[in-house]
């Protein structure tokens, strides 16, 4: 089989800086050999994927965070090859929505004894996402967000002034009056802080803002709270965290293919953490966009049973059949 893989080489842990050389062998020891290639500051996984479908592979393996799947994802688009993940970012947000173990050697395992189903990506304005596109307070705050990250690697007096700036934007950001369309029925007007619609359950820090979503029904959520204050935003979003919904008789959940959005003024608009500007915004789905190799059943409860043997509970929870069900 035609096999590629595809590795960012700065994901995974600090204290293994190079892991190609352990999943190239561990890959090898399942009978799977691949041809090599690691993403860049000027690559990040789209051409190499698209590169490689069209010269025939059947197969490739990305091994990465969210964001270098999403990339690899972008390539494979509308192609027979298959896309296999092997977790190795931060939060691995898709392979968890996909119910992907992060153990390497449970992902490899899916890889051989896994499914090949179709699944959906979404598509906003021209920018094509997996997980989510965020309109409003959210899409204001990620530049923070992404500082906070970087100067915690770098420089934490930087990143305590990033958290600053983060609350300062926060506070000062006001409701926004909002015109929806879903399936072209327009909405009755709002007043927002945000929306977020959602192709996949998690996203993030672990955001559990859509929990019933599937990324293969031809649908994506749209989730808001109608006129919230800032303390119901807040406490929407540390539920979220904790893969919890918050009882509030205001907090709407909407399924649509095709989303329109204005708003006045003008709000930012992210897709899966990539700036797309302001508001008007059309946002649909693209259904089967992908095949992807998953876990069956089966094999998520022998996963269960082998993480409880080595007394692994946080990992067993990770992967238990609670998490959101995906049908192939």
């Amino acid at each position: 089989m035609h096999t590629r893989l595809i590795i960012n080489p700065t994901s995974g842990p600090a204290d293994k800086p190079d892991l190609s050389t352990e999943i190239v062998d561990a890959l090898h020891n399942q009978g799977i050999e691949v041809e090599l290639c690691t993403t860049s500051p000027d690559e990040d996984g789209e051409g190499l994927a698209a590169e490689a479908a069209k010269a025939g592979a059947e197969l490739v393996i990305v091994a990465g965070g969210d964001g270098t799947i999403e990339a690899v994802a972008r390539g494979l688009m509308h192609t027979q090859t298959v896309l296999g993940i092997i977790p190795m970012g931060t939060r691995n947000n898709i392979a968890a929505s996909l119910n992907i173990p992060n153990d390497l050697s449970q992902a490899i395992q899916t890889l051989v004894e896994g499914v090949r189903g179709r699944f959906d990506m979404g598509k906003a304005n021209n920018q094509y996402f997996v997980e989510v596109v965020g309109v409003g307070l959210e899409a204001t705050l990620f530049p923070c967000g992404d500082e906070v990250k970087e100067g915690i690697k770098k420089n934490y007096w930087a990143a305590f002034k990033s958290v600053f700036s983060g609350i300062q934007t926060f506070l000062q950001f006001k409701q926004h009056r909002l015109v929806l369309r879903l399936d072209g029925r327009r909405m009755r007007r709002l007043r927002i802080l945000q929306v977020n619609i959602c192709n996949s359950p998690r996203y993030g820090v672990q955001f559990a803002l859509a929990p019933d979503a599937k990324m293969n029904d031809g649908k994506l959520d749209v989730v808001y709270i109608d006129n919230p204050s800032k303390w119901d935003h807040m406490r929407h979003f540390f539920k979220a965290m904790q893969g919890e919904r918050l009882p509030h008789e205001r907090l709407k959940t909407h399924r649509a293919a095709k989303i329109e959005i204005k708003s006045y003024p003008p709000l930012e608009v992210h897709a899966d953490g990539q700036y797309l500007g302001v508001t008007p915004i059309t946002v649909e789905v693209v259904p089967d966009a992908l095949l992807i190799c998953v876990p069956t059943p089966e094999l998520l409860l022998k996963f269960a049973d082998e993480n409880n043997s080595y007394g692994l509970t946080e990992q067993a929870g990770s992967i238990s059949t609670d998490r959101p069900s995906i049908s192939v």
